[in-house]
Protein backbone atom coordinates (compact mmCIF):
# COMPACT_ATOMS: atom_id res chain seq x y z
CA UNK A 1 0.00 0.00 0.00
CA UNK A 2 1.27 3.10 -1.22
CA UNK A 3 2.64 5.77 2.27
CA UNK A 4 -0.06 8.21 2.58
CA UNK A 5 0.94 11.95 1.21
CA UNK A 6 0.48 15.09 4.60
CA UNK A 7 0.20 18.38 3.77
CA UNK A 8 0.89 20.75 7.10
CA UNK A 9 0.54 23.89 8.04
CA UNK A 10 3.96 25.01 6.61
CA UNK A 11 3.03 23.89 2.65
CA UNK A 12 -0.32 25.71 3.10
CA UNK A 13 0.77 28.96 4.69
CA UNK A 14 4.56 29.18 3.05
CA UNK A 15 7.05 28.63 5.97
CA UNK A 16 9.89 30.48 3.82
CA UNK A 17 7.52 33.88 4.26
CA UNK A 18 8.02 33.47 7.79
CA UNK A 19 11.85 32.43 8.47
CA UNK A 20 13.14 34.68 5.73
CA UNK A 21 12.61 37.95 7.19
CA UNK A 22 14.57 41.47 8.38
CA UNK A 23 14.74 41.03 12.40
CA UNK A 24 13.76 37.93 14.20
CA UNK A 25 12.29 35.61 12.12
CA UNK A 26 8.83 33.09 13.59
CA UNK A 27 10.05 29.83 13.79
CA UNK A 28 8.02 27.42 15.98
CA UNK A 29 10.48 25.45 18.49
CA UNK A 30 9.34 22.79 20.59
CA UNK A 31 11.28 24.20 23.65
CA UNK A 32 9.36 27.57 23.10
CA UNK A 33 5.63 26.05 23.12
CA UNK A 34 3.71 26.37 25.84
CA UNK A 35 1.59 23.93 26.84
CA UNK A 36 -1.99 24.55 28.26
CA UNK A 37 -4.30 21.47 29.25
CA UNK A 38 -7.77 21.78 27.68
CA UNK A 39 -9.86 24.01 30.30
CA UNK A 40 -7.39 26.02 31.73
CA UNK A 41 -7.69 29.37 31.63
CA UNK A 42 -5.97 32.20 29.55
CA UNK A 43 -6.82 35.39 28.15
CA UNK A 44 -8.46 36.32 25.09
CA UNK A 45 -8.10 39.50 22.78
CA UNK A 46 -10.46 41.20 24.94
CA UNK A 47 -8.47 41.33 27.87
CA UNK A 48 -4.88 41.47 26.95
CA UNK A 49 -2.65 42.31 29.95
CA UNK A 50 -5.60 41.98 32.39
CA UNK A 51 -5.34 39.49 35.74
CA UNK A 52 -6.23 35.43 35.00
CA UNK A 53 -7.38 33.77 37.75
CA UNK A 54 -6.08 30.37 38.30
CA UNK A 55 -7.35 27.93 41.46
CA UNK A 56 -4.22 26.43 43.28
CA UNK A 57 -4.37 23.11 41.07
CA UNK A 58 -4.90 24.63 37.55
CA UNK A 59 -1.16 26.44 38.89
CA UNK A 60 0.05 23.14 39.57
CA UNK A 61 -1.01 21.65 36.55
CA UNK A 62 0.25 24.37 34.13
CA UNK A 63 3.85 24.13 35.90
CA UNK A 64 4.27 20.77 35.96
CA UNK A 65 3.40 20.06 32.59
CA UNK A 66 5.66 23.02 31.00
CA UNK A 67 8.26 21.49 33.30
CA UNK A 68 7.76 18.51 31.76
CA UNK A 69 8.04 19.54 28.91
CA UNK A 70 10.61 21.52 28.92
CA UNK A 71 12.86 18.72 30.38
CA UNK A 72 11.82 16.73 27.62
CA UNK A 73 13.12 18.87 25.56
CA UNK A 74 16.32 19.39 27.02
CA UNK A 75 16.41 21.72 29.90
CA UNK A 76 17.95 21.02 32.72
CA UNK A 77 15.15 20.26 35.44
CA UNK A 78 15.93 23.57 37.83
CA UNK A 79 16.11 25.89 34.82
CA UNK A 80 12.43 23.96 33.36
CA UNK A 81 11.24 24.41 36.83
CA UNK A 82 11.92 28.02 36.66
CA UNK A 83 11.14 28.77 33.34
CA UNK A 84 7.92 27.02 34.10
CA UNK A 85 6.82 29.44 36.85
CA UNK A 86 7.44 32.19 35.05
CA UNK A 87 5.36 31.49 32.34
CA UNK A 88 2.44 30.91 34.60
CA UNK A 89 3.48 34.63 35.97
CA UNK A 90 3.28 35.40 32.03
CA UNK A 91 0.01 33.86 31.28
CA UNK A 92 -1.54 35.14 34.84
CA UNK A 93 -0.86 38.46 33.54
CA UNK A 94 -2.54 37.88 30.43
CA UNK A 95 0.87 38.35 28.08
CA UNK A 96 0.81 34.82 27.10
CA UNK A 97 -2.47 33.02 25.56
CA UNK A 98 -3.30 29.94 23.12
CA UNK A 99 -6.89 32.34 22.77
CA UNK A 100 -4.77 35.25 21.06
CA UNK A 101 -5.78 35.79 17.54
CA UNK A 102 -2.63 36.00 15.64
CA UNK A 103 -3.36 38.34 12.60
CA UNK A 104 -4.35 40.99 15.41
CA UNK A 105 -0.71 41.04 16.99
CA UNK A 106 0.73 40.87 13.49
CA UNK A 107 2.39 37.37 14.08
CA UNK A 108 1.81 34.12 12.02
CA UNK A 109 3.01 31.81 14.98
CA UNK A 110 1.71 31.39 18.60
CA UNK A 111 4.06 29.55 20.84
CA UNK A 112 0.72 29.14 22.83
CA UNK A 113 -0.32 25.63 22.38
CA UNK A 114 -3.86 24.30 24.12
CA UNK A 115 -4.16 20.78 24.22
CA UNK A 116 -6.99 18.70 24.04
CA UNK A 117 -8.77 16.47 26.22
CA UNK A 118 -7.42 13.22 24.90
CA UNK A 119 -4.05 15.06 24.59
CA UNK A 120 -4.66 16.44 28.58
CA UNK A 121 -4.82 13.10 29.64
CA UNK A 122 -2.34 11.75 27.77
CA UNK A 123 0.11 13.93 29.08
CA UNK A 124 -0.64 14.21 32.49
CA UNK A 125 -0.67 10.31 32.23
CA UNK A 126 3.25 10.27 30.85
CA UNK A 127 3.75 11.81 34.39
CA UNK A 128 2.26 10.69 36.42
CA UNK A 129 2.77 6.83 35.36
CA UNK A 130 6.55 7.74 35.75
CA UNK A 131 8.19 8.94 32.27
CA UNK A 132 11.78 8.53 32.38
CA UNK A 133 13.76 11.35 34.38
CA UNK A 134 10.00 11.99 35.99
CA UNK A 135 10.59 9.43 39.19
CA UNK A 136 13.92 10.95 40.38
CA UNK A 137 12.52 14.56 39.81
CA UNK A 138 9.58 14.72 41.07
CA UNK A 139 10.25 15.02 45.02
CA UNK A 140 12.48 17.50 43.98
CA UNK A 141 9.41 19.16 41.83
CA UNK A 142 6.78 18.19 45.35
CA UNK A 143 9.08 20.03 47.46
CA UNK A 144 10.16 23.46 45.59
CA UNK A 145 6.96 24.98 46.18
CA UNK A 146 7.55 25.30 50.21
CA UNK A 147 9.70 28.47 50.15
CA UNK A 148 12.92 29.37 49.48
CA UNK A 149 14.84 26.44 50.71
CA UNK A 150 13.08 24.68 47.45
CA UNK A 151 14.58 24.44 43.89
CA UNK A 152 12.55 27.84 43.31
CA UNK A 153 11.89 30.81 45.33
CA UNK A 154 8.21 31.72 44.02
CA UNK A 155 8.32 35.10 46.24
CA UNK A 156 11.84 35.62 44.72
CA UNK A 157 10.83 35.33 41.00
CA UNK A 158 7.74 37.21 41.51
CA UNK A 159 9.52 40.27 42.55
CA UNK A 160 12.04 40.15 40.20
CA UNK A 161 9.23 38.98 36.98
CA UNK A 162 8.07 43.03 35.63
CA UNK A 163 12.04 44.18 35.58
CA UNK A 164 12.82 40.49 34.03
CA UNK A 165 10.40 40.88 31.15
CA UNK A 166 11.07 44.58 30.75
CA UNK A 167 14.60 43.86 30.17
CA UNK A 168 13.82 41.45 27.26
CA UNK A 169 11.50 44.08 25.96
CA UNK A 170 14.39 46.74 25.67
CA UNK A 171 16.62 44.62 24.56
CA UNK A 172 14.02 42.90 21.81
CA UNK A 173 13.61 46.89 20.79
CA UNK A 174 16.88 48.01 20.63
CA UNK A 175 18.92 45.23 19.41
CA UNK A 176 16.04 43.39 17.19
CA UNK A 177 16.07 39.81 19.02
CA UNK A 178 15.52 38.72 21.94
CA UNK A 179 18.70 36.90 22.71
CA UNK A 180 22.36 36.41 20.79
CA UNK A 181 25.39 35.29 22.46
CA UNK A 182 26.23 38.92 22.74
CA UNK A 183 23.98 40.30 24.39
CA UNK A 184 24.68 38.45 27.67
CA UNK A 185 27.17 41.05 28.87
CA UNK A 186 24.33 43.47 27.97
CA UNK A 187 21.85 42.08 29.94
CA UNK A 188 24.00 41.73 32.97
CA UNK A 189 25.02 45.56 32.51
CA UNK A 190 21.45 46.39 32.00
CA UNK A 191 20.46 44.25 35.04
CA UNK A 192 23.10 45.65 37.34
CA UNK A 193 21.70 49.29 36.42
CA UNK A 194 18.39 48.17 37.64
CA UNK A 195 20.08 47.85 41.32
CA UNK A 196 19.63 43.95 41.08
CA UNK A 197 22.57 42.04 41.48
CA UNK A 198 23.49 38.53 39.49
CA UNK A 199 22.31 36.53 42.35
CA UNK A 200 18.71 37.82 41.40
CA UNK A 201 18.90 36.44 38.20
CA UNK A 202 16.59 32.79 38.49
CA UNK A 203 17.92 31.12 35.36
CA UNK A 204 20.17 32.47 32.50
CA UNK A 205 19.31 35.15 30.25
CA UNK A 206 19.06 33.20 27.77
CA UNK A 207 16.71 30.82 29.14
CA UNK A 208 14.25 34.12 30.26
CA UNK A 209 14.13 35.45 26.86
CA UNK A 210 14.40 33.03 24.66
CA UNK A 211 12.39 30.10 27.26
CA UNK A 212 10.27 31.42 29.64
CA UNK A 213 9.41 34.62 27.78
CA UNK A 214 9.47 34.45 24.01
CA UNK A 215 5.60 33.39 23.69
CA UNK A 216 4.65 36.93 24.79
CA UNK A 217 4.17 38.63 20.60
CA UNK A 218 6.05 41.28 20.45
CA UNK A 219 3.44 44.44 20.11
CA UNK A 220 2.15 43.16 24.52
CA UNK A 221 5.95 42.97 25.28
CA UNK A 222 6.85 46.43 24.91
CA UNK A 223 3.55 47.44 25.93
CA UNK A 224 3.95 45.66 28.96
CA UNK A 225 7.34 47.59 29.30
CA UNK A 226 5.13 51.13 28.43
CA UNK A 227 2.67 50.64 30.85
CA UNK A 228 4.81 49.64 33.84
CA UNK A 229 7.31 52.44 33.56
CA UNK A 230 4.11 55.37 32.89
CA UNK A 231 3.21 53.86 36.16
CA UNK A 232 6.64 53.47 37.94
CA UNK A 233 6.25 49.63 38.53
CA UNK A 234 9.51 48.76 36.98
CA UNK A 235 13.13 49.97 37.73
CA UNK A 236 14.02 53.47 37.43
CA UNK A 237 16.54 52.98 34.86
CA UNK A 238 13.89 50.96 32.61
CA UNK A 239 11.71 53.96 33.15
CA UNK A 240 14.62 56.24 31.80
CA UNK A 241 15.23 54.05 28.51
CA UNK A 242 11.24 54.05 27.81
CA UNK A 243 12.32 56.55 24.61
CA UNK A 244 15.15 54.01 23.14
CA UNK A 245 14.89 54.08 19.85
CA UNK A 246 14.04 50.54 18.11
CA UNK A 247 17.00 48.51 16.07
CA UNK A 248 17.17 49.76 12.38
CA UNK A 249 17.45 53.35 13.02
CA UNK A 250 20.04 53.28 15.74
CA UNK A 251 22.49 55.72 13.34
CA UNK A 252 19.49 58.53 12.62
CA UNK A 253 19.19 59.03 16.37
CA UNK A 254 22.69 59.03 16.94
CA UNK A 255 23.18 61.57 14.03
CA UNK A 256 20.36 63.54 15.46
CA UNK A 257 22.09 63.70 18.84
CA UNK A 258 25.39 64.92 17.26
CA UNK A 259 24.10 67.57 14.80
CA UNK A 260 22.43 69.46 17.95
CA UNK A 261 25.82 68.97 19.50
CA UNK A 262 27.71 70.60 16.98
CA UNK A 263 25.36 72.95 16.20
CA UNK A 264 25.54 74.67 19.91
CA UNK A 265 29.42 75.65 18.93
CA UNK A 266 28.63 75.57 14.98
CA UNK A 267 25.25 76.70 14.02
CA UNK A 268 25.84 76.73 10.48
CA UNK A 269 27.75 74.12 9.68
CA UNK A 270 25.35 71.50 8.32
CA UNK A 271 24.56 73.80 5.89
CA UNK A 272 28.00 73.11 4.00
CA UNK A 273 25.89 69.61 3.12
CA UNK A 274 22.53 70.98 2.22
CA UNK A 275 21.09 67.85 0.27
CA UNK A 276 22.41 65.48 2.72
CA UNK A 277 20.47 67.46 5.68
CA UNK A 278 17.43 67.97 3.65
CA UNK A 279 16.93 64.10 3.14
CA UNK A 280 17.89 63.80 7.08
CA UNK A 281 15.44 65.71 8.30
CA UNK A 282 12.82 63.90 6.09
CA UNK A 283 13.73 60.51 7.27
CA UNK A 284 14.23 62.21 10.85
CA UNK A 285 10.48 62.81 10.71
CA UNK A 286 9.04 59.62 9.36
CA UNK A 287 10.92 57.91 12.11
CA UNK A 288 10.16 59.57 14.89
CA UNK A 289 6.29 60.47 13.64
CA UNK A 290 5.99 56.36 13.81
CA UNK A 291 7.97 54.52 16.46
CA UNK A 292 8.15 51.25 14.58
CA UNK A 293 8.45 52.60 11.27
CA UNK A 294 12.71 51.81 10.91
CA UNK A 295 12.27 49.40 13.04
CA UNK A 296 13.94 45.70 11.39
CA UNK A 297 11.02 44.26 13.09
CA UNK A 298 8.07 46.51 11.73
CA UNK A 299 6.24 43.82 10.64
CA UNK A 300 5.21 42.84 14.27
CA UNK A 301 3.93 46.03 15.31
CA UNK A 302 1.65 46.65 11.77
CA UNK A 303 3.50 49.31 10.16
CA UNK A 304 4.61 49.54 6.80
CA UNK A 305 8.78 49.44 6.98
CA UNK A 306 10.35 53.26 5.88
CA UNK A 307 12.44 53.12 3.40
CA UNK A 308 15.47 55.36 2.88
CA UNK A 309 18.74 55.84 1.58
CA UNK A 310 21.26 55.98 4.00
CA UNK A 311 23.59 57.18 1.37
CA UNK A 312 21.73 60.49 0.40
CA UNK A 313 22.96 61.86 4.02
CA UNK A 314 26.35 59.79 4.68
CA UNK A 315 27.74 63.04 3.97
CA UNK A 316 26.35 65.23 7.07
CA UNK A 317 27.02 61.92 9.62
CA UNK A 318 30.85 62.16 8.44
CA UNK A 319 30.27 65.92 9.54
CA UNK A 320 29.74 64.77 12.87
CA UNK A 321 32.18 61.85 12.94
CA UNK A 322 34.99 64.73 11.88
CA UNK A 323 34.00 67.30 14.49
CA UNK A 324 34.00 65.03 17.50
CA UNK A 325 37.14 62.98 16.31
CA UNK A 326 38.83 66.71 16.43
CA UNK A 327 37.06 68.38 19.36
CA UNK A 328 35.37 65.41 21.57
CA UNK A 329 37.43 61.99 20.25
CA UNK A 330 36.94 60.15 23.81
CA UNK A 331 32.96 60.88 23.37
CA UNK A 332 30.45 57.32 23.60
CA UNK A 333 28.58 58.68 20.30
CA UNK A 334 32.05 57.86 18.53
CA UNK A 335 31.60 54.05 19.61
CA UNK A 336 27.78 53.36 17.91
CA UNK A 337 29.01 51.31 14.70
CA UNK A 338 26.21 52.37 13.14
CA UNK A 339 27.08 55.80 13.15
CA UNK A 340 30.73 55.12 11.95
CA UNK A 341 29.32 52.99 8.98
CA UNK A 342 27.10 56.02 7.93
CA UNK A 343 30.25 58.35 8.34
CA UNK A 344 32.27 56.16 5.84
CA UNK A 345 29.85 56.95 2.52
CA UNK A 346 31.30 60.24 2.37
CA UNK A 347 34.90 60.47 4.81
CA UNK A 348 36.75 63.00 3.20
CA UNK A 349 34.03 65.94 3.78
CA UNK A 350 34.10 65.11 7.09
CA UNK A 351 37.86 64.93 7.38
CA UNK A 352 37.93 68.06 5.82
CA UNK A 353 35.34 70.00 7.90
CA UNK A 354 36.46 68.16 11.41
CA UNK A 355 39.77 69.69 10.57
CA UNK A 356 38.71 73.32 9.72
CA UNK A 357 36.00 73.23 13.16
CA UNK A 358 39.31 72.36 14.99
CA UNK A 359 40.81 75.46 13.78
CA UNK A 360 38.58 77.45 14.19
CA UNK A 361 37.87 76.23 17.96
CA UNK A 362 41.38 77.30 18.68
CA UNK A 363 41.09 80.58 16.95
CA UNK A 364 40.47 84.02 19.63
CA UNK A 365 37.58 84.92 17.15
CA UNK A 366 35.59 81.96 18.47
CA UNK A 367 32.40 82.26 20.13
CA UNK A 368 33.11 80.39 23.51
CA UNK A 369 36.44 81.45 23.68
CA UNK A 370 35.79 85.23 23.28
CA UNK A 371 33.26 85.47 25.93
CA UNK A 372 35.85 83.52 27.97
CA UNK A 373 38.37 86.33 27.51
CA UNK A 374 37.67 89.37 30.52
Amino acid sequence: MAAQIDFDDNDRNGECFVIGSEGEPEIALEINKVIFAQNMPAADDAHVRNHVDFTRQEILLFVKMNTYHLFDNGLPFNDALTCAYIRFLAVRAGLISPDFTNANFHVRINDATRLSNVQTTEFTNKYTNGAAGVAANEPAFTTAWGNSAGIINKVHIRRMFTDLVCCVAYMFRVRGHHYRAEFAARYASLWQRCLHTATDVPTSWQNIATVATHAIFPMILDDFWVENALHSACAGTLIKRLDSAPAGVAGISALRRGIDDICMLFPRITDRVPKAKEEFEKVYADVTANRWAGSINARYYGVQRANFNEASFGALASVVVGVYTKLADGAPLLDSPALQRLASIAPATGGAIGTAAATTAKSDRFMLVEEAVP
